[in-house]
């Protein structure tokens, strides 16, 4: 689950104690418990810290603390599945009348049957809403805990484009029930991967064991694909599909700008997102983002002419979603197995190594091969070829 601090300014706490977001959750404990939800050791009652002073608190499993207030781990009780649940705070409207937020909203309906058996469905699955006790202005949303989506790295072309297709898709769905994300950054994006960790993986140290004991073994994406999904809708706003759409201002999302914030005024929220997504796919896949250290990957210069259209300053020359997905997956089409299969080679990658990773990935791609694996590797049994 993405865990980028939300309006707190991250610091070093060697050696300290809970602050006053974490003793919130801790206070907490209790209920979530009786909910069917345990948390980590570090909000347990009576924790004191495992670590001494001097020590460096993250090499300890209870020395990660929350980078997001308003976001926390925990353990299914009934079947020790991971989630993250959320608080989320209502909306309460001019004549004092409280409603439930625009991103319970969204998420719930998306969640219902009708949608959540729909493969071009890429919003986070909503498991459970619970009422907080003395809280009634906010609801904890509980959801599955999510990976970031580079997290390890995409090893091959087709890797890369399955993750990208995903999210053109999700956002194409989205759209197609008149709502738009509106927040649609690489911040915003996640990877289910269950799978791809069969033992598990601590929330704050991907890397690791959830007990925090060992290094977390994982296979790729090609052997076990990944779903990936959108997250936190927040900002996303629901039409009627008997109204004309209203215009949006947009925000700014991921670090990014759009185009259409510096004119001031509200645009057509729909094409907003497809300069967010295609943004992303530049920043991410293309050019990098120095910014956020991010070099770019070598191999999908291909995808340029899209993506140049889809961030368009002018936001009614920017097409549509759906024709981003025709486009998208003709050129796909036209992509060789090799190309596919080809290795993701980061900028910035140190050029001693390129020989011996390009001399494993070479073996690697043959046992893939054999083993009958696709290329472009789709945790969705329809979408494979």
């Amino acid at each position: 689950m993405n865990t980028q601090a939300d309006g707190i300014k991250l610091r070093d706490r060697p050696g300290r104690g809970l602050d006053k977001f974490e003793e919130w959750w801790a206070d907490r404990y209790e209920f979530l418990k009786e909910k069917g939800y345990m948390l980590r050791p570090r909000y347990r009652p009576g924790w004191k810290p495992s670590y001494k002073r001097l020590q460096n608190p993250f090499t300890f499993e209870d020395g990660h603390y929350l980078t997001n207030k308003r976001i926390i781990d925990a353990l299914r009780i009934s079947d020790s599945t991971m989630v993250a649940i959320k608080r989320v705070r209502n909306i309460t409207g001019e004549d004092g009348v409280t409603a439930t937020s625009q991103e319970e909203d969204i998420c719930a309906l998306f969640s219902t049957i009708q949608h959540a058996s729909q493969p071009s469905n890429h919003s986070i699955p909503l498991l459970e809403v619970l009422c907080v006790p003395g809280f009634e202005d906010e609801r904890l949303l509980v959801m599955p805990w999510m990976r970031e989506p580079e997290n390890p790295p995409f090893r091959t072309v087709g890797e890369g484009l399955q993750f990208i297709k995903e999210m053109l898709e999700g956002i194409q769905y989205m759209h197609h029930n008149n709502v738009a994300h509106r927040d649609c950054s690489i911040n915003n994006m996640v990877m289910d991967a269950k799978k791809m960790y069969p033992d598990g993986h601590h929330p704050s140290e991907p890397s690791r064991t959830y007990d925090y004991k060992k290094r977390a073994r994982h296979f790729s994406r090609t052997l076990v694909p990944p779903r990936y999904y959108l997250i936190d809708f927040g900002f996303s706003r629901k039409y009627e599909s008997s109204q004309e759409r209203s215009p949006e201002y947009a925000i700014l999302s991921g670090g990014t700008e759009p185009p259409e914030c510096k004119a001031e005024a509200p645009c057509d929220p729909f094409a907003t997102d497809v300069f967010l997504v295609g943004n992303m796919i530049r920043r991410r896949f293309l050019d990098g983002d120095p910014k956020f250290e991010h070099s770019g990957t070598h191999g999908f210069e291909f995808l340029r002419p899209l993506v140049n259209d889809m961030i368009q300053d002018d936001t009614e020359k920017r097409p549509q979603m759906d024709e981003v997905l025709s486009r998208f997956s003709n050129i796909i089409q036209s992509l060789s197995q090799w190309k596919l299969r080809s290795r993701a080679v980061k900028k910035d990658e140190f050029f001693f190594m390129k020989p011996f990773r390009g001399l494993d990935h070479l073996f690697w791609t043959c046992a893939m091969i054999a083993r009958g694996r696709p290329a472009i590797p789709s945790s969705t049994p329809a979408q494979k070829s």
